[in-house]
């Protein structure tokens, strides 16, 4: 975790840290004049709690001396984070109910608001909080799912494990943006690393350091030290070593949309999911998509603004997408040693359809007998079988993309003897409250809109447990992928398919329906005429009179989303021409209009930047890029 933070403390004046020893340097940093109060009641808790002969009557009494600790418990308590059947309306039913060491955590956890770190309207503090509340969820979520004995112990060390940077910013305030810009580069993966480089102590240590002088045991403590290196974990104390393995990927999922630029970083993090917590990437997304609400409910529970959630689910299918295309070009660069290319940021795609279609005549497999196919399950969602399957009146025989909501085929209709498009909703989320009807709106909504630059809905159903639509099946390729192949469009062919794109938008909103989700992965071209066309993907009537869609949650993709899409208010026409104007400048630059290194750095450009013009342009563009 990097953030700045504007703390309202003075600077400290110390000296240089490299030849500084490590006790000097905690001395300093650990400044009791200086750190932030501890919260009295929950230490009495968690010291009363850890003794082997303790009452719970005893906890119910130090709570009591707390009013507002003991409203934020019984909310803790009744949130969705622990399902309980019936509500529990009092603070001795809670101890009965979850037990003292439950108890124990969650006070210290829910205490932690009241510590002051520094000037809660300071945005620094809101990411802050995102990491630290998103991290504790996550922390648990996972101790939930792999079975360990405890899992509100690495909820609160979740919480606690990064307050050593807030101490840290704080005594170096007058270096620390120069430490930043300086190890840019290790801050995701290395951070304790770069800090010890720049200061002569990591932040986690800090960390440690400071939750010891508050009398916190070893087994919250050392973990929390080592969360970033568990190697250098120097114990045989099992719980101590799983912990911090715990927090140590809990974190990498908390900043993923910093990971997910890394290919390297990826690839290690989907290999520590699969080999450690036993979860396929599609597991994992559908793990990220659970927790989701539960992190905006616990934030919720502590009274703070953290905005909303990120979606984590959403930023790992399109950065797991971008590591398979540049596995791909990778292997086709070694086979075929092209000449270089110009480096532009490639463009996150969670939708599916990045590459060419299949043709209609693709050869099937001999084998494969038609009159036999087998009726769709939902496994089919994730491995289609060789020789396809069957859907209701639709034959699906190859997959076009998969995306974070769902899947792709190409099918065959033989009642029309045609080739569709059949988007799926994933099984998961076919089962969610709501799906079906949010589904079928989203088709409704496009179907209303006929127009021969918007890709026609021909039906929408249900069957075997999952939600589908039949759509107009285009074949040829996105535009992303023709202007990562060839390069920026010439005045010329830009002109027509801008056209193109823009007849459609206005076709949508004369309906008064909005897509909200214009990028270039979303306009098809099909092969041999150059039509122009966008698929469905999330057209909405406006106004969302049936106000499926939660208020504040964003739709879009980061590089093409307008400012009011991306503060979580209600899309609208104007909205859908903010993100047309940069898919004109994608296709006139071949660079996004907004770049950055994280979601959060792309979003607040969007709001705050202006696009640079073309460091290529092109002299036949009449506009001057």
């Amino acid at each position: 975790m990097s953030t700045s933070f504007a703390l309202p403390h003075d600077t400290l004046r110390l000296p240089a840290p490299g030849p500084a020893p490590r006790a000097e340097l905690l001395a300093t940093v650990l400044d009791p004049s200086r750190l932030p109060t501890p919260p009295a009641v929950a230490l009495q808790v968690v010291n009363a709690a850890s003794r082997p002969d303790c009452d719970p009557k005893e906890i119910v009494a130090f709570l009591g001396l707390d009013a507002a600790l003991c409203g934020k418990l019984l909310k803790a308590v009744n949130s969705c984070l622990y399902g309980l059947k019936q509500p529990v309306a009092s603070v001795g039913r809670a101890v009965h109910v979850l037990g003292l060491k439950t108890v124990r955590s969650l006070a210290l956890g829910l205490s932690l608001p009241a510590v002051k770190l520094g000037r809660d309207a300071d945005p620094a503090m809101r990411d802050y909080w995102v990491s630290s509340v998103g991290g504790a969820i996550l922390a648990r979520e996972l101790a939930v799912l792999t079975r360990r004995p405890n899992p509100d112990d690495d909820l609160v060390a979740g919480l606690l494990r990064d307050l050593g940077e807030v101490l840290l910013r704080q005594a170096f305030a007058g270096t620390w943006e120069a430490h930043l810009g300086r190890h840019a580069g290790r801050l995701v993966d290395d951070p304790c690393g770069a800090e010890v480089e720049s200061f002569g102590i990591d932040h986690a240590d800090v960390s440690a350091e400071l939750l010891r002088g508050w009398m916190l045991p070893d087994d919250i403590v050392e973990p929390i030290r080592y969360h970033h290196q568990p190697a250098l974990l120097s114990t045989v104390d099992k719980v101590q070593v799983e912990r911090a393995e715990l927090l140590q990927f809990a974190s990498q999922l908390v900043q993923l949309d910093a990971v997910a630029q890394r290919p390297d970083l990826l690839a290690r993090l989907l290999a520590t999911g699969r080999d450690r917590f036993g979860m396929t990437r599609a597991a994992l997304v559908e793990f990220l998509q659970r927790v989701a609400p539960k992190v905006e409910s616990f934030a919720a529970v502590l009274n703070q603004d953290i905005g909303q959630c990120p979606d984590f689910a959403t930023i790992l299918a399109a950065g797991a997408t971008e590591l398979v295309n540049l596995t791909v070009e990778n292997s086709r660069t070694r086979l075929n040693d092209p000449a270089p290319v110009t480096d532009t940021p490639r463009i996150p795609v969670p939708a599916a359809r990045t590459r060419a279609f299949p043709t209609d005549d693709a050869p099937r497999p001999p084998s494969c007998d038609r009159s036999k196919l087998p009726e769709f399950r939902p496994a089919f969602a994730h491995a289609l079988p060789e020789c396809g399957c069957r859907l209701g009146e639709y034959e699906l025989r190859s997959v076009l993309g998969r995306g974070a909501m769902g899947v792709v085929f190409k099918a065959f209709e033989p009642s029309l003897h045609r080739y569709v498009a059949v988007k799926l909703l994933n099984p998961e989320r076919s089962a969610a409250p709501g799906a079906w009807e949010r589904f079928a709106r989203e088709a409704r909504a496009a179907a209303a809109v006929q127009h021969e630059n918007v890709v026609a809905v021909y039906a929408v159903r249900e069957a075997a447990g999952v939600s589908y639509m039949a759509m107009e099946y285009v074949e040829g390729t996105c535009l992303e992928a023709h202007v990562q192949r060839h390069g920026p469009l010439p005045a010329e062919p830009l002109v027509g398919t801008a056209r193109q794109i823009a007849a459609g938008l206005a076709a949508a909103h004369a309906r008064q329906v909005v897509h909200r989700d214009i990028k270039p992965g979303n306009v098809l071209i099909e092969a041999g005429t150059g039509r122009a066309s966008s698929p469905t993907s999330a057209w909405r009537g406006v106004p969302d009179a049936d106000a499926l869609t939660a208020a504040g949650t964003r739709i879009g993709t980061p590089y093409f989303m307008a400012p009011e899409a991306i503060r979580g208010e209600p899309a609208t026409p104007l909205s859908d021409l903010f993100s047309l104007g940069g898919v004109l400048y994608l296709m006139a630059t071949g660079a996004v209009p907004f770049p950055g290194r994280t979601v959060t750095a792309v979003f607040e450009a969007v709001q705050t930047g202006t696009p640079a013009r073309s460091p290529r342009p092109d002299r036949t563009c009449p506009f001057g890029w």
